[in-house]
């Protein structure tokens, strides 16, 4: 149980995305591999940006821009919690 935890930090993240890129693109792998590198890397930045699109829709109607029917009133229960 001795072992160190050696976490990674931003700039290996970096690394690590140039080097995909660069075997998508660059490298002597057959056509079906390339595609599938760059696929997969295409589809993680649609992915990544549809999720920021809906964090930020989301925060929009938080921020005061509510819907007509969430602004009806909740009756509170009167029951004490102890």
């Amino acid at each position: 149980m001795g072992e160190e935890l050696v976490l990674a930090s931003k700039w290996d993240a970096g690394f690590d995305v140039v080097r995909f890129l660069w075997v998508g693109f660059f490298s002597d792998l057959p056509a079906w591999a390339r595609y599938t590198v760059l696929t997969l890397f295409g589809a993680t930045l649609a992915y990544g940006f549809l999720s920021w699109l809906r964090n930020r829709s989301s925060s929009a109607t938080e921020a005061g821009e509510t819907a007509p029917e969430a602004e009806e009133a909740v009756q509170e229960d009167e029951t004490r919690v102890r």
